[in-house]
Formats: structure tokens, sequence, C-alpha cells
């Protein structure tokens, strides 16, 4: 095909170095993907100053989601010790400036090192995929048009507490990575430590982080449980199986 060269304007889907396509049918109201070595790029460009005039509220929804790309392929069955290198190096870049870009926009360096976490995460995503965040969050694309990166910020500490008996020592690694100090504390309770890293940097960024706020009637769980479970690949790397009942849960728990 024709060389492609990729200049992201946001932080956030690392989709400058991946092979997916992810698009809504709008007839259908439902989110899907679509993966082909011919969306990789020949070369990828970041340029930081692409990204300071975005506002502070997309800034943060893209940043979690870049965080996000990171945990999962992290915690990913599928991760290896090459994909894992790349996401938890994300982690870090991420949790370490995405304050700063939502508050101080102008920062360069913030920004340079966001674009540097999408970009490290993508990498992560594309070798170990993701997980459950995104079977739960493609639904609430799809049929309510809510964007990925608020989607994913909403599901992600649910999941990341879900998945916690499955990856307990990576979990432990996320939550160092983010400043957290782990030190002679019992593995699970250090590890929920990451989770708790997550909550402050997504309250600190001040994204929502209930599907009340969007207004998804609590009726629809069910409907929109039965739709997560189709988006199959995320779910087969999932630390901790999880069921249609699981899901129905997890969009309760975020719903206030």
């Amino acid at each position: 095909g024709l060389p492609k060269i990729m200049v992201p304007t946001t932080a956030g889907t690392g989709s400058e170095v991946t092979f997916t396509s992810v698009f809504i049918r709008k007839k259908l109201k439902k989110k899907e993907g679509m993966n082909s070595p011919y969306l990789y790029p020949e070369l990828a460009l970041l340029d930081p100053e692409l990204t300071l005039t975005l506002p502070p509220h997309p800034t943060a929804a893209t940043g979690i989601d870049a965080l996000c790309h990171a945990i999962e392929s992290y915690t990913s069955l599928n991760a290896s010790p090459l994909s894992e290198m790349m996401s938890l190096e994300a982690v870090g870049l991420i949790s370490e400036n995405l304050r700063t870009a939502v508050h101080d926009g102008a920062n360069i360096e913030a920004r340079e090192a966001m674009l540097l976490g999408s970009l490290y995460a993508g990498l992560g995503l594309a070798n170990a995929g993701v997980t459950a965040v995104h079977s739960l969050s493609y639904p609430l694309g799809g049929k309510y048009g809510v964007s990925h990166g608020l989607a994913n910020t909403i599901m992600l500490p649910r999941v990341m507490a879900f998945n916690l008996p499955g990856a307990l020592e990576k979990f432990v690694d996320i939550a160092e990575v983010m400043g957290e100090i782990v030190d002679d504390l019992p593995l699970r309770e250090a590890a929920w430590l990451a989770v708790e890293a997550v909550e402050a940097l997504i309250e600190d960024c001040g994204v929502m982080t209930t599907l009340e706020e969007l207004k998804i009637p609590e009726s629809d769980f069910a409907e929109l449980a039965k739709v997560a479970m189709t988006v199959a690949r995320p779910l087969a790397n999932n630390p901790c199986k999880m069921t249609l009942e699981d899901m129905v849960e997890i969009y309760q728990e975020c719903y206030s």
C-alpha cells in the first residue's frame, strides 16, 4: 500500500503505532474494530506543539485512555517481557505528566512526555492487546456516543479491582511506578494501591467518573453487558475470567 506517516494531535490512542482502526456503525449503534498489518505506518512523528491547544477535558480523557492501554497491556495474559517494558514505561510517563498537561496545557515538556507515553502504550497494546476495560467501554461509545477516553476512564478503576487477584504482582509494579510506597506491605494491599493511584489521578484531572453523570439508565446494563461479551479479543486477554453477570455488576458499580 501507500506509505503512511502518522502525526497524532492527542496523547491518547497510540494509533500512530498500532494496527487497529475503530469505527461506529451508526445504524446498529455498535462500536467495532478492524485489525490489519496494512494499518501500521512507516513513520510516526510526535510533535508536542500540535497538542498545546487541546483543552483540559480532552487532554485528561485521552490521557487516561493512554494510561488504560498501558495498564491493560501490562496485565494482559498475552503480555511478553518486551511489551511489559513498554507498557510500564508508559504508566510512568503518563502518571507523572498528565496532571501538568491538563492544568498547564502550554507546558511543552509535559505534552512531549504524554505523547511518548501514549506511543509506548500503543506499542504495548499492539503487542499484548487490551483487556476487559475495552470490552465494557465499546458499547457505551456505540449506543450513547460516549467518547472512548471517557468510557475507559469510568471503567478502568472497577476493572482493575476485578482483575486484582489475577495479576497481584503486576499491579504492585504499577503502584510503584505511579509513586506509591509498597515496601513491607502485604501483596494484595500493595496491589490495591494501583487502583487508588488511578482513582486519584482521574479525580485530579476532573474527569467524569460515573455512568449516572452521563445519564445512562440502569435498565440498559443487561443489554450493554450482552454487547460487551461480543467484544471477544480483549476478554481473552483478561487476567480474570469475566462472565455476563460480572459485567452487569461492574456497570452497576460504575453507575454512582
